[in-house]
């Protein structure tokens, strides 16, 4: 009988192990300089593998279809093009001395090829030639290790890239110092801002300081769970740090959005969503995490008075530009429109008041802060302020809180702010803090009820199980994702393990061997392959286990924190330590401080 030979046939990566290959090539940059030194040459090279890959997927299978090769090359057959001779593989097999100008010469070419959607994405500020920015050797093995892996959908669904993508983005953030940190909010932060101000389609979003684009692309991810049309949203973002401004866009077309508007640019002193009477472009919905404490924001740019008008209640400090972004959102709302900013905690109180010799025993103008801070509470903008943890932000550890505007409140929300405490629920992380579905619950309710015990009662009960839902079907989408992709390897296990028996309870004559040799040889091939499978049975088994018990302990830290929102809910006394409302007479009397003491 001819000895015949177990082939391990092709497997998809699973979310998890993609996200580990992508870490290792951050690991590839570990040294003593900040990661933000690499990030751009990372995310250019990766997305050049990315695109090489699913271009030559789509040419094979359209020649296939069509059984004319250069048909299969007609541009207008794709969303994208690789010209010839611009392949990752061809670029991958330079020499060491030309692999840098290789891979300048293929991302201009990829770049003219696909005009204008991908101008600037893969050349703006990198030169694969500079060795001092992104050494020869890092770049070697950076190419090394991305060549070990394909790339193409067959291989890595959209999703599952666009989510390894984002993953890569928070890896960097959290292994570099605070110039690479500042370009990433939090994912669990971008989704409850998101949840907050509950864009619609047809709305126009705004990021006046956009980063990675993934606050953008939670209002994406919003639209998608109401189950609407995510490609009704229209995304404008605008970033000054050209390297992170070509990631977001980087990041926009791996996640297959179809209508966005970044710009490149200093949102303060030149902002780049205009109209046609050249001022600010308003917005429905505007979300935001822009730079804490900005000492050179502009100020000498607007002595003389701003050409956009934002700065109505009054011109921030020379040295902190805080109040230059909210104003710059206040101004580019909507009259129906809402905002919700990631702040420094000092913008709810720094600045003092206006200080009288009759009052206070000294004369003294108003700081700017102040006067800006109160022109905000008068104008009844401000509708919620939600202080949160610390150290959830990478490369920053200034308090922070979220700070909600809506331009037109409902009526019995007039003259009031919401003010949740949420600084003391969290995971204990390193190097950052996070925040998980149970602690998001807790700043959602009281959002929802706006401060209403009754009506958050009732809403605890919403929540905890819609987490619940949300928990058990993640479980299930991970847990399909692994058997999906360990299946094909283990579909022969149980043939070969039945195979075995039977070769087992018969002589090596009756099993239709003309030597003993050969049977005995059988055996043992078909021992080795079981052997062989068996470690990938194990090897799924540990990825399931490592699945379910994460989703038990969120499932238990959700139930958890259902019945204590119930137990704070329970008395005003109990849940004004967490949230209250705090009315206008309050507010002028504590002299406009948000910071509220409870």
């Amino acid at each position: 009988m001819a000895r015949t030979v177990v082939v391990r046939p092709f497997r998809r990566l699973t979310q998890a192990e993609l996200d580990g290959f992508l870490e290792k090539a951050a690991d590839i940059l570990r040294g003593n300089v900040d990661h933000s030194e690499f990030r751009g040459y990372v995310f250019a090279l990766l997305f050049f593998k990315r695109i090489s890959d699913v271009y030559a997927e789509e040419v094979r299978r359209l020649a296939e279809q069509l059984g004319d090769e250069s048909l299969a090359k007609d541009p207008r057959m794709h969303n994208f093009v690789v010209p010839e001779g611009s392949t990752w593989e061809g670029v991958a097999r330079q020499s060491r001395n030309q692999v840098g100008t290789a891979l300048n010469e293929a991302m201009i070419a990829i770049e003219r090829a696909n005009q204008p959607k991908f101008d600037g994405i893969l050349t703006g500020g990198i030169d694969f030639n500079d060795a001092e920015k992104l050494p020869r050797a890092k770049l070697i093995n950076l190419i090394n290790h991305f060549s070990s892996q394909v790339f193409d959908r067959a291989h890595v669904t959209d999703d599952l890239f666009g989510n390894a993508y984002e993953y890569l983005i928070r890896n960097f953030a959290s292994k570099a110092g605070k110039s690479s940190g500042e370009f990433y909010t939090p994912k669990e932060v971008a989704y409850l801002m998101a949840e907050i101000v509950e864009p619609l389609p047809g709305h126009r979003i705004c990021d006046w300081a956009s980063g990675s684009g993934g606050l953008l692309l939670q209002c994406r991810n919003y639209i998608k769970r109401q189950g609407k049309d995510p490609d009704q949203l229209f995304l404008h973002a605008q970033e000054s740090n050209l390297s992170t401004y070509n990631i977001s866009r980087i990041n926009m077309i791996l996640h297959g959005v179809k209508s966005w508007e970044h710009r490149h640019g200093d949102s303060i002193r030149s902002p780049r969503h205009l109209d046609d009477g050249n001022m600010l472009l308003r917005f429905d919905r505007i979300l935001m995490n822009p730079p804490f404490s900005l000492e050179d924001w502009g100020y000498d740019d607007f002595k003389g008075g701003d050409p956009y008008g934002r700065f109505d209640y009054g011109m921030p400090p020379r040295n902190n530009g805080d109040y230059a972004w909210l104003e710059q959102v206040a101004k580019s709302l909507k009259d129906d429109g809402k905002a919700i900013i990631v702040m420094s905690q000092g913008v709810l109180f720094r600045g003092q008041p206006e200080q009288t010799e009759e009052e206070d025993g000294q004369k003294q103008k108003a700081d700017a802060e102040y006067v800006i801070r109160e022109g905000f509470v008068k104008a009844d903008i401000i509708e919620c302020v939600i202080v949160l943890p610390s150290k959830l932000f990478y490369g920053n550890a200034v308090p922070a809180c979220l700070v909600v505007l809506d331009r037109n409140k409902p009526a019995d929300r007039k003259n009031k702010i919401l003010m949740i405490w949420a600084s003391r629920h969290f995971q204990n992380a390193n190097p950052q803090n996070l925040l998980r579905p149970s602690d998001l619950m807790r700043i959602l309710v009281p959002w929802r009820a706006f401060g209403e015990l009754a009506k958050a009662q009732e809403l605890v009960a919403i929540h905890e199980r819609q987490l619940l839902d949300d928990e058990e079907e993640e479980r299930q989408r991970r847990l399909n994702d692994i058997e999906d992709a360990y299946a094909p390897i283990l579909e022969p296990l149980g043939r070969l393990r039945t195979e075995l028996a039977t070769l087992e309870s018969q002589n090596w004559k009756d099993a239709g061997f003309s030597k003993k040799t050969d049977y005995l040889a059988k055996i043992k091939q078909v021992k080795r392959d079981i052997k062989d499978l068996e470690k990938v049975q194990a090897e799924r088994d540990k990825s399931e286990t490592e699945v379910n018990e994460h989703a038990d302990r969120e499932v238990a830290h959700v139930r958890e924190a259902a019945a204590d929102l119930l137990r704070i809910c329970s008395t005003a006394e109990e849940a004004a330590r967490y949230f209250s409302i705090a009315a206008l007479p309050e507010i002028e009397e504590n002299e406009f401080n948000l910071n509220l003491p409870r």
